[in-house]
């Protein structure tokens, strides 16, 4: 309980921006003091120090956004210590970044979900061998937030408590790769003030509101190295059938199946030997479809059970965070990260595929 307790950690933000027919900004900063989740033994060795950072947010928000219950966009910069100095060293990250409305009408609760590329300033190699979390200096960086709303002072001054889940990996493209979490409490301030734009920024597209369906089909192949031994990695591919029903403008909710070609279990350390049988390349799960839209991009979220894995290695439970985009001719572009348990990155998916909207 005590390292539970230790791993939620306050964080100062400000917001400023201001309502207008042509939109305005909003200006986060975020002050951050916590501590890494350690998921694997060696971690919770080397588990040394707290984390201090700070982030920087700008969302664009069009005018009327908040009165229709629209979610906005924004882009981001976060830099914090990752847990221990001379071994992780810190993190630089810009992501882009999706602040939905109320996820419950008369709950004031916003989920900020946010995705883009990490630097992490120490990788594991010859001077750096105890590191067993980061392979290489290009990462990917995913964050996870549910932010509260209290009004202090006639809807300017708003205070904002809430709950932020970080990870940091680059789904094994390079052994090794543990990956780091990092789970912060924070609460902060927003204040309205006088910032507009002019709308060029933000991405909209007409809503078809009659549509509600949604059927996806996708190949999302990959590529991960299983062990620093090999010099050389492996292929992976996942196939994605998704079926989607567009609830509430812009909030998607549904069902999907995965069969993915993953043959990691047939290489060291899982087999030692060239006369042990590997086990089948080939696993199958189902899902529960989480998606946000804000005009041609989306926010994917994909947890999931396995229902054929040959391996019992293998998790039973499996999860995909991604973006996604949607072109006018239906087709589909997706990057997502495939992992266990939320926090054991598998590997990176590039997707392309069709959707059938009726």
């Amino acid at each position: 309980m005590a390292a539970l307790l230790f791993a939620f950690s306050p964080r100062m933000q400000i917001f400023a921006g201001t309502p207008g027919e042509k939109g305005y900004l909003l200006y986060d900063l975020n002050l951050h003091y916590g501590a890494m989740m350690p998921h694997h033994d060696v971690l919770e060795v080397l588990n040394q120090e707290n984390i201090k950072g700070f982030e920087l947010m700008t969302w664009f928000n069009p005018g009327g956004a908040e009165q229709t219950g629209n979610s906005i966009l924004g882009a981001g910069y976060i830099f914090s210590g990752l847990g221990n100095h001379e071994v992780f060293g810190n993190m630089h990250a810009a992501y882009m970044g999706m602040l939905t409305p109320r996820l419950i009408k008369r709950i004031p609760v916003r989920l900020k979900i946010g995705l883009g590329p990490a630097y992490a300033t120490k990788k594991h190699g010859r001077d750096n061998l105890l590191n067993p979390a980061i392979g290489s200096h290009l990462n990917a960086y995913g964050q996870l937030s549910l932010i509260g709303e209290i009004t202090v002072f006639q809807d300017r001054w708003v205070l904002r408590p809430g709950i932020s889940f970080h990870h940091i990996s680059n789904g094994i493209i390079v052994a090794p790769n543990q990956g780091l979490n990092l789970l912060t409490f924070h609460a902060g301030l927003n204040y309205l003030s006088g910032h507009r734009h002019s709308g060029a920024m933000l991405i909209t597209r007409e809503k078809k509101v009659s549509e509600r369906n949604r059927f996806t089909i996708m190949l999302a192949p990959g590529i991960k190295q299983v062990h620093r031994t090999m010099d050389h990695q492996i292929l992976t591919s996942s196939f994605i059938i998704d079926y989607n029903f567009i609830y509430r403008p812009e909030k998607r909710i549904g069902m999907g199946i995965n069969f993915f070609y993953n043959d990691t279990w047939a290489h060291f350390p899982h087999i030692t030997t060239e006369d042990e049988e590997p086990p089948a390349p080939f696993q199958s799960s189902v899902h529960l479809s989480l998606q946000l839209d804000q005009g041609p991009i989306s926010f994917i979220l994909h947890p999931g059970l396995y229902i054929y894995k040959p391996s019992e290695e293998t998790p039973l439970f499996t999860n995909r965070l991604g973006v996604k985009y949607s072109f006018r001719n239906n087709l589909v572009a997706q990057f997502s990260i495939k992992h266990h348990w939320f926090a054991i990155a598998d590997y990176f998916e590039w997707g392309i595929g069709y959707e059938f909207k009726w």
